[in-house]
């Protein structure tokens, strides 16, 4: 991904970036989950449009509702909700089945969680806001929201909060994009950008992001998505202690949840003490080698085999024990949203000699 640096503030540029996305096109969706990113991008938004007098029924924000959220994020996302009401935009506030990846069913045949699933709503974590959206005429049971989305917006684009200092291969990710209907406004926004534009801007944010600053969760590894999620598993013992009875309710949705409090360290959740604890002594190049060859009798039990398969047709005499480690953690576990598989592919490139001169 080249680069290219410009004399103006991060700020500045995003204002940029939203006006010129509204000059160039007459309506523009906006993904908004109530986490710090799209918070600052919201706000963004605002601004920008009330500064340059855009019309706000130009503008539709979507928030996907995956039942399984903090109190605090949906709390922030019904404030945002009424302001961008307020302000004449429309707001998708969707609550539909659709299908999410789900960590603890790792004992399962099935691995998956329907999120507001018919027929289960005695086991809803929480109530369905009344005014949430339920049904679509172009969603169907199990969808997963990637694939609705593009039903969704077929010909309008869409604004996302992602940022490529979050991680490797989210810069990545946008850099393979360049023809999407995807737009970042904020993607060159470090977490310092981040948390000091909140601060300076006095927005409100969900407590949750404290509450794991806490528990000692660097600063760059604050994310948070639906609770069966492999980001999010790891966190929750350590979190449910702020909030009281939810950890009863998370049970009674998914009774395999409780594993997480016993087992969150090990393979099965991949955590970070997983890390922690690699052994510097040990060649991941031959425990990798030996525990494909197990994974190719029984692939059924290995939940990242398939991408596995693809990663490791690339490794070479010269790809380090570390990239092999990663490649092993994503054979045991899984990557549902191809994160660590987008940066292992980095690395397999750099260990090659192969990775461009201007993604170095």
């Amino acid at each position: 991904m080249r680069t290219k640096a410009i004399d103006v503030d991060v700020v500045t540029a995003a204002e940029r970036r939203v006006l010129e996305s509204f000059n160039k096109h007459k309506y523009i969706s906006m993904s908004f989950s109530g986490g710090k990113d799209s918070i600052c991008m919201a706000d963004i938004v605002i601004k920008t449009m009330q500064k340059y007098n855009i019309d706000f029924s130009r503008l539709i924000v979507v928030f996907y509702d995956e039942e399984g959220i903090y109190p605090d994020f949906e709390q922030i996302v019904i404030e945002w909700r009424s302001l961008f009401l307020s302000l004449g935009a429309k707001f998708y506030w969707f609550c539909l089945p659709i299908k999410h990846y789900n960590c603890c069913n790792r004992l399962e045949n099935d691995e998956s969680f329907i999120c507001w699933e018919p027929g289960k709503e005695d086991l809803w974590i929480r109530p369905m806001p009344k005014f949430a959206i339920r049904h679509h005429k172009d969603f169907s049971l199990g969808m997963t929201y990637q694939v609705f989305s593009k039903y969704l917006f077929q010909d309008i684009y869409q604004m996302v909060g992602l940022r490529v200092y979050e991680s490797v291969q989210r810069r990545q990710s946008i850099a393979g994009q360049s023809k999407s209907k995807f737009l970042y406004p904020i993607y060159d926004w470090r977490d310092n950008d981040v948390w000091l534009y909140i601060e300076r801007n006095n927005l409100k944010f969900p407590e949750t992001y404290l509450y794991l600053y806490k528990t000692g969760v660097p600063i760059n590894k604050l994310r948070i998505s639906q609770f069966f999620s492999i980001d999010t598993i790891k966190s929750l013992p350590k979190v449910l202690e702020f909030y009281p009875n939810l950890f009863e309710r998370i049970v009674k949705r998914e009774p395999n949840a409780d594993l997480v409090m016993l087992y969150w360290e090990t393979d099965m959740f991949r955590s970070s003490r997983q890390d922690d604890s690699f052994d510097i002594r040990k060649d991941y190049r031959v425990i990798l080698k030996e525990e494909i060859k197990k994974a190719s009798q029984h692939p059924d039990q290995y939940p990242g085999y398939k991408q596995v398969k693809k990663l490791f047709a690339r490794v070479t005499p010269k790809t380090t024990s570390d990239t092999c480690r990663r490649i092993y953690q994503i054979l045991i576990a899984g990557d549902p949203k191809n994160r660590t598989v987008r940066v292992v592919t980095g690395k397999l490139l750099e260990d090659s000699k192969d990775y461009p001169d201007e993604a170095r």
